[in-house]
């Protein structure tokens, strides 16, 4: 009788046995694969890899793999192994199906265009459209997920197919960022707020913070309004791009104040609760980070609720001027442009790509150059990151209070220390959404993965049950119906190096080696900011050095 072997989740659950599904990084759902363990304190492999033994150990990936003997087929070309009646009758036919296909068989797809474009989030989609449909510039995209959208996620409730936007919310209003919605049929409206009941809870005990009191609101209004003064003073500094930033030594003081100190100086207590809500809660320890990397903004969505909608219609759009599930691999670049090596996951060879300029628009970490040949100057600059990680998902559970949101607030905080803030990590809150579904968001250090994220979630709900702060959840176990992983987020730097000069060096590096740059850590990690830092600066700038 066939029987069911046990699975290993990367550290998610369970023994580790030869035969086991991988986690994947976007939804920690499983992919058949093969491991043997070589190391009984090795962990497991990494998110997306898994080993096949025979004689000797191979890496597979879900991607046509390129090694010196050849290629590697992908591992979801193995057959299932949900249910098996033999160990080893399977593990034979298995391996026999991994087979090494000659790479000189299977020349690369070339690639020519004026402009290629790393990254099909926000800023990156925008300013592709703009290029080629704008400007008459050939361009390419190459896009690591599946779809356009990069920090968007849309879950469609299978009940009833009401969608539930559980990454981007909304978008801010800002000047110009109308149009670009109209360009592309999509209708908007205010954000609609289902309405909440609160609980404060410390999430590290469960227990609820029945002492702690919100600013009232005619006070948090007031602050808010003293911080918006305080703001536009700095506003043509760095709002849409950094391109007037102050120079080293003539950086002011108040930027580079941690922002508690920053509060603590114009007495703006009670408007922290409001602006960790809206902009802190992925930032990791807000408290301590610099002024000029917090903010806050008003915002919209678009009328059907489905932030993907814009996405989607820009996709339809470039059409084949996309390349998705690909990364870079390798690079050359030299002041006459650039030629990369993409990998599709499932295609059998590579796309070689010529283009005269380079546009990165996902955040620039040294981990997510990988593929890009980095000097020493771009090596010098990334390297000075700090940054957290952001998770979010969709949670059900009958135990989570509908019409209601658990958020998490340190004991510390009570009655009215509002700049006692959770420690990161950690999980920020459970927000209903209607239909039985709570949005959960999770703030990590740059080392926490996914699966680290997920235990968190669960830990947390857990410990709220213990408490007695949600209801005894029994055997019935948290649903994550959905899951999204931001990566990094948030990129600062320290106050003492903003002080020295750092967004000057950074922006020095646009247009070296035929390469420019958008997104979040080049402007304020507002869609529709990056989308003026994109037409004011940044489209110019690309553009005339195309002439």
């Amino acid at each position: 009788m066939a029987r069911r072997l046990g699975v290993r989740r990367n550290g998610c659950s369970s023994p580790a046995y030869h035969l086991l599904h991988v986690i994947s990084p976007e939804d920690c759902s499983l992919v058949p694969g093969i491991f043997r363990w070589t190391n009984k304190r090795h962990h497991g492999p990494r998110q997306n890899q898994l080993w096949a033994t025979s004689g000797r150990q191979l890496l597979v990936q879900p991607v046509y793999t390129h090694y010196p003997f050849g290629w590697l087929l992908p591992a979801h070309s193995l057959p299932s192994m949900s249910l098996i009646p033999s160990l080893s009758t399977t593990l034979c036919s298995l391996f026999a199906s991994v087979t090494i296909v000659s790479a000189a068989a299977l020349p690369d797809n070339v690639i020519e265009r004026d402009v290629v474009v790393l990254g099909g989030g926000a800023s990156g989609a925008h300013a592709a459209v703009r290029l080629r449909e704008d400007y008459g510039k050939s361009v390419v995209v190459v896009e690591n997920k599946a779809q356009l959208g990069g920090h968007v996620a849309t879950y469609i409730d299978p009940d009833t197919e009401v969608p539930y936007d559980f990454g981007v919310n909304s978008y801010t209003e800002y000047p110009g960022a109308e149009d670009f919605f109209t360009r592309f049929n999509v209708s908007l409206s205010p954000p609609t707020r289902v309405p909440l009941t609160t609980t404060y809870a410390d999430f590290n005990s469960g227990e609820v913070q029945g002492g702690y009191v919100l600013p009232a609101a005619a006070d948090t209004t007031a602050a808010l309004r003293k911080y918006l003064e305080v703001c536009e003073k700095y506003e043509h500094m760095i709002l849409p791009s950094y391109a007037n930033f102050p120079t080293a030594g003539n950086v002011p003081e108040d930027l580079v104040l941690p922002f508690s100190a920053f509060v603590t100086k114009y007495g703006l207590e009670a408007a922290v609760p409001r602006i960790f809500q809206v902009t802190g809660l992925g930032m990791g320890d807000m408290a301590d980070i610099s002024t000029f990397f917090v903010g806050l903004a008003g915002s919209w969505v678009p009328t059907s609720r489905r932030n993907q909608e814009l996405y989607d219609n820009i996709a339809a759009l470039l059409d084949d001027d996309v390349l998705y599930s690909s990364t870079v691999v390798e690079s050359q670049r030299t002041d006459d442009g650039v030629t990369l090596r993409v990998r599709t996951r499932g295609s059998s060879r590579d796309t070689v790509i010529r283009a005269k300029r380079l546009l990165i628009s996902f955040e620039p970490t040294v981990a997510n150059l990988r593929g890009i040949e980095l000097d020493n100057e771009e090596r010098g600059v990334f390297s000075e990151w700090e940054w957290s990680t952001v998770y979010v998902g969709i949670a059900k559970h009958s135990s989570l209070p509908v019409s209601g949101s658990l958020t998490n607030t340190p004991a510390a905080a009570v009655p009215n220390h509002w700049l006692e803030l959770p420690a990161n990590p950690f999980v920020g809150r459970f927000d209903y959404m209607g239909g039985g579904n709570f949005r959960v968001l999770v703030t990590g250090e740059a080392s926490t993965d996914s699966c680290e994220a997920q235990r968190m979630v669960k830990r947390a709900f857990r410990t709220l049950a213990e408490a007695e702060t949600i209801p005894a959840i029994g055997n019935q176990t948290l649903q994550l119906a959905a899951w999204s992983d931001h990566g990094a987020m948030h990129l600062h730097v320290a106050s003492d190096t903003l002080r020295d000069g750092f967004i000057t060096r950074k922006y020095a590096l646009q247009g070296r080696s035929s390469t420019f740059y958008t997104g979040g850590a080049w402007s304020a990690q507002f869609t529709t900011i990056l989308w003026e830092y994109n037409n004011q600066y940044l489209l110019p700038k690309l553009v005339a050095s195309l002439e």
